[in-house]
């Protein structure tokens, strides 16, 4: 199993765990095929199939540069641990690059960046990410080193990498929610919108007591549950030739022995019956608040549509707020609105941070009345046109890089079981009209339930108010 790690290394004289490595190059060659077309429609060229042990493999050649990118989607995430084990599927992500008996250490990370090339991964509520770019003779290196982790990572967990990695995802959790500013906003804003138990309850962070509580013998079980290849799809993208390609995965995960995939976390959509408040002190100058409502699951019907009526409302100085509070009225420092999409529902937010001395009740109160008036009659088509083609331009200057590509096609495959959904996501928003969009817009922001969570500088927290809890229905 270590030979591609010897001819990746074998010109380029390194010591390295005993070893003198050196780079070797290692050539893929294939037709030229454009990148994107537009036939019927836009579409991104691709060959799907699966191995034997389930494997899902997605191929797409682009020789414009000679550059490949890789990217594994796990069917998992935050929103598939178990009570009690907050955390995990963001621990696991970072235990990959651990090391293994065959690949120990540091050698993974210092492989990829002596060839120029990089890795990371990415952990959310519904999926867990792993993806590396660089020269297109980096290949059968990359796969090889995908193909191992996938393999040992599990089996040869020891407690030593456990611990370290333990401080390291609770150090993150430190730097990035705790001692950053509004940042326990993010931690407390998933346990105002679900209740207790729900998938999305726990931020994919974790809490640091059930890292502690991570014992070797709950993250081996994890690591066998949900990094099985039944559980996985890989996408090979870039400068590449197909058949030599699915000879090396096919060398490499091929051998991977079948288990079968864990099914997937389902949950009844959440409804609030009425607002939730919560305000929380922190080291900030300026008080923020933030107005969260429950809205349809990604790509399900008016998701599209809220894009755009985020689009309307609070993006760019062009949008309703912006100009209401910022521009006319001088009440924010800065708003926005998005619409945060996730596989078992989605939230509809609103963020304002207030200018100094501007009290949280008043911009909320102007808030509720741009969105009043918002609502009070449908966007002109040329307004709506103009969101549109915002999010249609945005969209393809995201695609444009090779290793996002790679990605787009993961997560069509995830959501849709169909790498060539973008199609089909492009006409969702060719769909949304000025009437579509005001009623997504009446059916989610008329609700009475919603979240209100405000962050004010210490020492100034007013009393909250008298909360509902929220509920599955």
């Amino acid at each position: 199993m270590l030979e591609p790690l010897r001819r990746t290394c074998s010109q380029a004289p390194l010591l390295l765990a005993g070893l003198l490595l050196s780079l070797v190059v290692l050539v893929a060659t294939g037709c030229q095929t454009p990148s994107t077309t537009r036939n019927s429609g836009p579409s991104i060229q691709f060959a799907k199939y699966h191995l034997d042990n389930g494997l899902t493999v997605i191929l797409h050649e682009d020789h414009n540069l000679p550059r490949v990118a890789i990217n594994l989607w796990y069917a998992v995430g935050g929103k598939d641990e178990e009570p009690g084990r907050s955390g995990f599927a963001h621990l696991f992500e970072h235990l990959m690059f651990m090391g293994t008996s065959e690949v120990p250490r540091g050698v993974f990370d210092h492989v990829i960046e002596i060839a120029g090339g990089n890795n990371n991964a990415t952990t959310s509520p519904d999926r867990t990410n792993y993806f590396e770019n660089g020269p297109a003779n980096m290949l059968e290196t990359f796969l090889f080193l995908e193909a191992d982790r996938m393999t040992r990572l599990g089996p040869d967990m020891d407690q030593e990498r456990l611990d370290l990695q333990r401080e390291v995802v609770r150090n993150e959790r430190r730097e990035r929610y705790d001692n950053q500013p509004y940042g326990q906003s993010f931690l407390e804003f998933w346990h105002l919108m679900y209740p207790e138990g729900h998938p999305y309850y726990e931020p994919v962070i974790g809490s640091h007591e059930d890292l502690e509580r991570a014992s070797l013998d709950d993250v081996k079980s994890f690591f066998a549950k949900y990094y099985v290849p039944a559980n996985c799809c890989l996408v090979v993208a870039g400068d590449f030739d197909s058949s030599e390609a699915k000879v090396w995965i096919q060398k490499y995960f091929g051998p991977i022995p079948k288990r079968p995939a864990p099914p997937r976390t389902r949950s009844e959509p959440v409804k609030l019956e009425g607002e939730v408040s919560k305000t929380l002190e922190d080291n900030v100058k300026l008080a923020r608040t933030s107005l969260i409502y429950h809205s349809p699951a990604f790509y399900a019907e008016g998701d599209a549509d809220l894009d755009v009526v985020a689009s309307l409302l609070g993006q760019g100085k062009t949008s309703l707020l912006y100009r209401r509070l910022i521009t006319e009225k001088k009440l924010a420092k800065d708003v926005v609105a998005y619409q945060r999409s996730m596989e078992l529902g989605s939230n509809f937010v609103i963020v304002a941070t207030a200018r100094k001395g501007v009290d949280l009740e008043m911009l909320e109160k102007e808030i509720d009345a741009v969105v009043a008036e918002f609502l009070e009659s449908p966007q002109v088509q040329e307004e709506v046109d103009r969101a549109r083609s915002s999010i249609e331009v945005s969209f393809w200057h995201q695609a444009e890089p090779l290793a996002d590509r790679a990605d787009l096609l993961n997560q069509y495959q995830y959501y849709f079981g169909d790498p060539g959904a973008i199609q089909v996501d492009m006409e969702r928003y060719e769909k949304v009209t000025p009437d579509s969009a005001h009623d997504w817009a009446k059916r989610i922001l008329l609700s009475k339930g919603r979240v209100v969570l405000r962050v004010v500088p210490a020492r100034e927290k007013p009393a909250d108010k008298e909360s509902p809890a929220p509920s599955s229905s």
